[in-house]
């Protein structure tokens, strides 16, 4: 097994079993809900936005550890950006 291949899997367990920013943000100023019909993934994201910057994002919900790990993965990168940088990651991840 290659080394990146054992390190994605890693942070994948990692944040599967110890999911950052998990829970519901109080004040938050944006919340979006997602659901994926094919495996029953349900997920709410919470994002405080204050002056176009991502101040703070939590998410809850239940699904399998890809999901919440990915969930929560996303979540880190997302703090701190501003809401341009943030669409910007998502069509490129798109």
């Amino acid at each position: 097994m290659s080394d990146f291949r054992e390190l994605y899997q890693q942070l994948i367990i990692d944040h599967g079993r110890s999911p950052r920013n998990f829970g519901k943000l109080a004040g938050a100023n944006h919340i979006k809900e997602g659901y994926n019909p094919l495996c029953g993934d349900e997920l709410t994201l919470y994002i405080k936005e204050q002056d176009g910057v991502i101040e703070s994002v939590m998410f809850e919900g239940h699904g399998c550890a890809i999901s919440k790990a990915s969930a929560s993965m996303m979540t880190d990168a997302l703090k701190g950006k501003t809401i341009e940088q943030a669409d910007t990651m998502f069509h490129n991840f798109h």
